[in-house]
C-alpha cells in the first residue's frame, strides 16, 4: 500500500475490484516546483492542472502544489468549478469559454482567455459583483486562440471602454518550443515588442506570460511575469536534455494475475511471432493490463 503521507491515488483509481492502479507522489511533484522556481527566479508560477492534471487527479496535484504556485490553470468551467471548492488561489481557465459558461465564470472570479473584443464585452455585460479579471490571449503563431497578433494593439486600446473588465494579464502560446529553437526566439522577440507596445497604450498593472514547460527549460530569458508550467511539472521534459532534472510522478501499478510455465517451442497465442525456444520452462508472470484486467478510466 501507497504511503499515505506523500503518495496518494487518483479517485479514479478508488475501487478495491481494480486490479492496476497510479500512484502519485507528491515528494516529486513538489522536486518538480522546485525545479522550476529555481529557473523562474521572481516570475509566478501558474501550475497547469487542466485535463485532470494530466490524469494525475486534479485537486490531489493541486493541494500538493498550493504553496508553490501562485495560481492554477484548468481546460474550462468544469474543472474550475472543482478546483475552486479545494482551494482558494486564482484560478485562470485557459481554454475558450461557451456561451452559456460566460455568466457562471463571471460569478465564480474565475479568469478567463479571451480571443476577441466581442467576446470581452460579453464577460462586460454579465458582471455583477465588480470588474471581471481576464487573460487578453495574442496569437502570434499557435493559430488556435488569441487576437491576431497584427490586430492586437487595436483590440487592446479599446478594452479601457468596458468598465466591468479589469485586464489580468497578457499571454501568447509557443507552439514549436520543443523543435524549433529559432522559431521560438523570434517569436519571444516579437511577443516582448507588443508587450511594451501594450503598456505603453494602456498603462497598468497587468502582467505578461507565455513561456510553458519548453519555454521554462530552455528560453528563460526573459521571463515575463508568470510563467505556466504543465508536463514538467509531472515528471515529464519535453525536451529530452533537461529530462535527468526532473522526477516522474505518477507510477502505474498492477496485481499479479496469473503466473504461467511455457514449455519450450510453445507459442504465444496472443503474440504468435514470441515463443520460447529455451530448453527449460519459460516462467511468465501474466499482468494483461487492458485485455484481462478490469481496469478504472484512465482520465487524460
Amino acid at each position: 500500500m501507497p504511503d499515505r503521507q506523500n503518495v496518494y491515488v487518483p479517485e479514479y483509481f478508488m475501487n478495491e475490484s481494480y486490479r492496476c492502479w497510479a500512484e502519485i507522489d507528491r515528494r516529486a511533484l513538489r522536486h518538480n516546483a522546485k525545479v522550476v522556481r529555481d529557473r523562474i527566479g521572481a516570475a509566478e508560477l501558474l501550475a497547469v492542472v487542466k485535463a485532470n492534471a494530466y490524469g494525475h487527479g486534479l485537486v490531489g496535484v493541486a493541494e500538493a502544489l498550493e504553496k508553490d504556485a501562485k495560481l492554477f490553470g484548468v481546460a474550462n468551467l468544469e474543472e474550475a468549478i472543482q478546483l475552486r471548492a479545494a482551494l482558494p488561489h486564482p484560478i485562470m481557465i485557459l481554454g475558450p469559454a461557451l456561451p452559456q459558461e460566460i455568466a457562471t465564470i463571471a460569478e465564480g472570479g474565475f479568469i478567463p482567455t479571451i480571443s476577441s473584443f466581442e467576446e470581452a464585452g460579453e464577460f462586460n455585460r454579465v458582471a455583477r459583483d465588480g470588474p471581471i479579471s481576464i487573460n487578453f490571449k495574442i496569437d502570434t503563431g499557435m493559430g488556435r486562440m488569441g487576437v491576431p497578433e497584427s490586430e492586437a494593439l487595436d483590440v487592446f486600446q479599446k478594452l479601457p471602454a468596458l468598465l466591468n473588465i479589469k485586464i489580468h494579464s497578457i499571454s501568447t502560446h509557443l507552439p514549436v518550443s520543443n523543435e524549433d529553437a529559432n522559431y521560438t526566439r523570434e517569436q519571444l522577440q516579437r511577443f516582448g515588442k507588443i508587450v511594451k507596445q501594450l503598456r505603453a497604450a494602456v498603462p497598468g498593472d497587468f502582467k505578461a506570460h507565455v513561456l510553458q514547460s519548453a519555454g521554462a527549460l530552455a528560453f528563460s530569458d526573459p521571463l515575463f511575469d508568470i510563467v505556466r508550467a504543465g508536463i514538467m511539472l509531472y515528471g515529464i521534459s519535453p525536451l529530452l536534455e533537461f529530462q535527468k532534472l526532473l522526477k516522474p510522478v505518477m507510477t502505474w501499478k498492477t496485481r499479479i494475475a496469473l503466473v504461467r510455465d511455457i514449455a519450450e517451442g510453445k507459442f504465444h497465442q496472443l503474440w504468435p511471432n514470441l515463443h520460447n525456444s529455451s530448453k527449460d520452462a519459460d516462467r511468465h508472470v501474466i499482468s494483461w493490463l487492458r485485455r484481462w484486467i478490469p481496469m478504472a478510466p484512465f482520465q487524460s
